[in-house]
Order: C-alpha cells, then sequence, then structure tokens
C-alpha cells in the first residue's frame, strides 16, 4: 500500500511540473509604425522570462492593440486582459494601484533628457546655462505622460499632444520650441522624423536630468503578483550575471557616446512624486553620465 501511495505522490508531482499553465503576458503596441522607444525593454523583459521558464512555465508574449499611456493605465487599474504588463515611470499614486518590479528597466537613462528642435533654435540655445533660462523654451510633450507634472512642477509651460507623431509635427510648426527626449529614444527617432521634416535637429548643448525609473507594472491581482514575481527574480538574475549590462550596452553604450553626454550643460529638476521605495542605494541600477 505504501508503495502504491508513493507512486501516485510521483505521478501527481510529475503531473504538476509538466502542466503549467502559459503565463500570458501581453504588452502595450508601438503608438506608431516609428515608434521605437520600447524594444530594448522587451527583449530585457523576454530574458527575464526565459531564464525562469524552468521555474515557472512556458510563457506568452504578445503584443496589445494600440493604446494611448492614458488608456495602458485604464487596462491595467481594471485588470483587463488587453495589457497585463505596461512601461511607466514609477510615482507615488501607481504604487497604490499596481504591482511594481522596482528595478530601473533602462538604469534610469531615459531620465537624461536631450532636447529635439527646429534648428533655427540652436542659437538661443546654446546660451542656455540654468533652468532659469530653459524654461524659457515652451515643451512639447504626449497626452498622460508622466514628465507632464515633473516639468511644469519646475517651470515649464508644457503643450500637449494625443498623437505621437503629432508632436514631431507640432515642434517643427512652432507650437513649442523644445521636445526633451530620453537618450535611449532620442536617436532613433530623430533618424526618422529628419525625413520628414528637415530642420530637425538634435540640441548639442543641454542635458536635462530628473529621476525617472521606469519599472514594469503588473495588475493589482494574483495572476499580476505571480507575473511581477516571476520578472524579478528574473531580472536579480540577469544582474548578477551580467547579461542585464550586457544588453543595455548593446542598445545604448554607441548611443551615449555619440551624444557627448559628459560635454552637455547639465541641468538637473527634482521629481517630488516619487515613492520612498526608490532604490536609490543600490548604485549599480543606476546610470551615471560622470562614468562615461
Amino acid at each position: 500500500m505504501n508503495l502504491i501511495k508513493v507512486l501516485i505522490l510521483i505521478s501527481i508531482l510529475t503531473l504538476g511540473h509538466s502542466s503549467f499553465a502559459v503565463m500570458r503576458f501581453v504588452y502595450h503596441a508601438p503608438e506608431s509604425d516609428h515608434d521605437f522607444r520600447y524594444k530594448y525593454h522587451w527583449e530585457i523583459l523576454k530574458s527575464a522570462l526565459d531564464l525562469t521558464e524552468k521555474k515557472f512555465g512556458p510563457y506568452s508574449l504578445t503584443p496589445s492593440e494600440i493604446l494611448s499611456e492614458d488608456q495602458q493605465l485604464a487596462e491595467m487599474k481594471k485588470k483587463s486582459a488587453k495589457l497585463t504588463v505596461m512601461i511607466r515611470e514609477t510615482n507615488k499614486v501607481f504604487e497604490t494601484e499596481l504591482n511594481a518590479v522596482k528595478i530601473p528597466i533602462d538604469r534610469n537613462l531615459i531620465g537624461y533628457r536631450v532636447l529635439l528642435i527646429d534648428k533655427k533654435n540652436q542659437a538661443q540655445l546654446s546660451k542656455v546655462d540654468s533652468l532659469e533660462k530653459l524654461i524659457t523654451f515652451n515643451v512639447g510633450q504626449g497626452a498622460g505622460w508622466g514628465d507632464i507634472s515633473i516639468l511644469k512642477n519646475s517651470g515649464f509651460n508644457v503643450i500637449t499632444k494625443a498623437k505621437y507623431d503629432d508632436l514631431f509635427k507640432s515642434l517643427i510648426a512652432g507650437e513649442f520650441q523644445i521636445f526633451p527626449r530620453g537618450v535611449v529614444e532620442v536617436l532613433e527617432e530623430y533618424r526618422h522624423f529628419k525625413k520628414l521634416y528637415s530642420n530637425l535637429a538634435i540640441d548639442d548643448h543641454v542635458l536635462l536630468y530628473y529621476p525617472l525609473p521606469t519599472y514594469f507594472w503588473f495588475q493589482d491581482s494574483s495572476d499580476g503578483r505571480l507575473m511581477a514575481r516571476r520578472v524579478e527574480e528574473g531580472l536579480r538574475f540577469m544582474i548578477k550575471s551580467g547579461s542585464y549590462r550586457k544588453i543595455f550596452d548593446k542598445h545604448y553604450a554607441k548611443v551615449i557616446r555619440e551624444l557627448d553626454l559628459n560635454k552637455r550643460v547639465l541641468i538637473k529638476i527634482p521629481n517630488p512624486y516619487l515613492p520612498s521605495s526608490v532604490p536609490f542605494d543600490r548604485k549599480e541600477l543606476w546610470f551615471d553620465p560622470r562614468d562615461i
């Protein structure tokens, strides 16, 4: 009888291991054919999921329908199957409503901003050496972007557009004079939209900084918590093994050199909306242009 019980138990355990439910990760699709902002982030996510497949089982990783950032947040809050993982900056409100993996996906490189401009404004921007001078330029941002409140808090006049592509059009039309873009995204945007707007340029003088740790977010549900735990375990393994930094360097080392970040006028502004949980003490998680 004892042998029969043992065999039954082994069968149950074997079946349980081989019959994991597929974990379904639905990520937000690019907002247009010209939106390349998150290629690195989804590669990081896929690597973390691959590394945890033995422990957590199979997964699927598929894009959602096109959703604005406001729509993404709404779908996540209502625990919709339309979107199960989101990339966003952290703030005090989000951390009470959703589950975050509190590791900055891009080492907060997104917090370092160079400015897309109309090239006719370069001479004026070359005179900027303080926040007081920089806030005299109107700023463009996408509707619902987390940067808006941060920029307004420091005195910027922010003009928003609902559609991502319209921001580049409006910049050249003169509706605003500067469009701060993360180091992680600006070169691909510039190379594409320069074909449409010949006056588009990257300012060569200013580096705007505000802490903007960007996380993977999951729904406030049992499934969301399990997804978050899986991704966090994968990311921690990647950091320890060096694969996290390897992917970062593959995507951004050349960009960092090309933009001469350590030679620009650095203007820092605060982000008063950060929660106390941000891991500023873990220096290995943060990019610093002084280390170039």
